[in-house]
């Protein structure tokens, strides 16, 4: 272990990707003891960028080279793969590789900790398959743009469970800060790659020794670390989603500072943690501080609204207009009416209902409108009674020109 630590865990030292990575290591270990989820995060950077490099500095922890896998698996081998590593950090290089279309479930059963329901041959259901892991992946595109690629959404709760970090840690050098007096980053990644090829699997005995001995403390260590750690990059505004996140991101640093304590990587008291708080910033300022579900829901209205808002909405305002000369409007989906801060909009509720909230419900996105001030109601009643030209009085969605322009992150 006194080799690894001088030789590799020394070189992680002001790289906040390399120690944040080694830290995740350990974080399995604990998963059990704290009563805590299993959880990913995910390097998402260019080729070449030293992301693969974090993953396999983070594999020295637990063994040799070949204990990072691919993301190459179908759904049942990649069970087998995570119950191999229960307790244990799970390595997962090249998101790519993994067909676009399974690859956001995949990330929520690896994060589950539970495979799918079997039958055996007879009809009776096999045992599930269980595991308990935090995960670390890598990839040139995030999971939500790899998903995509197969014309798929992803919802928040996959990327809640796989949390998209770039690698590029923004001092020109890749996932780098400190070269430790390399020239560049490729001739750092280079030493890096020899040490974790001499040095691997000691860290990780000795830390689950030391756990073993201490388990009876962690609990109330934990909660104070946790504590501290929401302190210190959670505010009022943030989000229910932000807070559950913050706690795996917790856990990656307050492993890291035990394995400090126990003198496992020889790096000082609170550089793990200072790791932990850069990257779940990092992640924070891609992901939002709000409701990430509510963002989408008010998104996917303003697009309606922006690619529709002249074709299938017929004006409101026609006065005395001769309506032959109106342009005729086709597959209309209500009307639109200037005022003084914008447009507004009145929308039938079938319109509304199965295309502007197409894949959501409906009676959600009315409620947040509302709650934002971006629809207006009648009482209790989520569609207010309008008479509409020619139609005559009936009860419509209406929303106001407020939603257009306001910051909901």
């Amino acid at each position: 272990m006194q080799e690894w630590r001088e030789q590799v865990a020394i070189l992680c030292r002001g790289n906040s990707r390399l120690l944040f990575s080694v830290c995740t290591a350990f974080a399995s270990t604990l998963l059990e003891i704290l009563g805590l989820e299993g959880g990913g995060f995910h390097w998402r950077g260019s080729s070449s960028c030293g992301k693969s490099t974090a993953l396999q500095v983070a594999a020295s922890v637990c063994g040799s080279r070949q204990y990072v896998e691919r993301w190459r698996s179908t759904d049942n081998s990649l069970e087998g793969v995570a119950q191999s590593h229960s307790d244990a950090l799970l390595v997962l290089d090249e998101i790519k590789e993994l067909e676009a279309r399974v690859a956001g479930e995949s990330a929520y059963m690896l994060s589950h900790g539970s495979g799918k329901s079997r039958s055996n041959a007879d009809g009776s259901l096999r045992v599930k398959a269980k595991w308990r892991v935090i995960y670390l992946s890598s990839g040139e595109l995030s999971l939500s743009e790899h998903v995509a690629t197969a014309g798929k959404d992803t919802h928040a709760g996959m990327e809640l469970r796989l949390c998209d970090l770039p690698a590029d840690a923004g001092k020109e050098l890749g996932a780098f800060e400190d070269l430790h007096g390399r020239a560049n980053g490729s001739e750092f990644s280079k030493v890096l790659d020899d040490l974790t090829r001499r040095y691997y699997g000691t860290a990780f005995a000795a830390f689950i020794e030391q756990v073993l001995k201490n388990r009876h403390e962690l609990v109330e260590q934990w909660h104070d670390a946790r504590s501290e750690f929401e302190k210190a990059v959670l505010n009022e505004a943030a989000s229910g989603q932000a807070r559950r996140v913050a706690a795996r991101f917790a856990l990656v640093g307050f492993a890291g500072e035990l394995a400090s304590q126990w003198q496992i990587t020889g790096w000082a008291e609170g550089e793990a943690m200072a790791a932990s708080v850069r990257c779940f910033k990092d992640w924070l300022s891609g992901f939002g501080v709000g409701n990430r579900e509510h963002h989408k829901m008010i998104s996917q209205v303003r697009r309606f609204l922006e690619a529709h808002g002249e074709g299938r909405f017929a004006r409101f305002e026609t006065g005395d207009i001769d309506k032959s000369h109106l342009p005729r409007v086709m597959n209309k989906a209500g009307y639109r009416k200037s005022a003084e801060d914008g447009v507004e909009y009145f929308i039938y509720p079938e319109t509304f209902r199965c295309d502007v909230c197409q894949g959501l419900n409906h009676t959600e996105v009315a409620k947040l409108l509302i709650s934002k001030g971006y629809m207006r109601p009648d009482g209790k009643h989520h569609k207010p009674k309008v008479v509409l030209p020619s139609e005559g009085q009936m009860r419509v969605y209406h929303v106001l020109p407020a939603i257009m322009g306001a910051d909901d992150e």
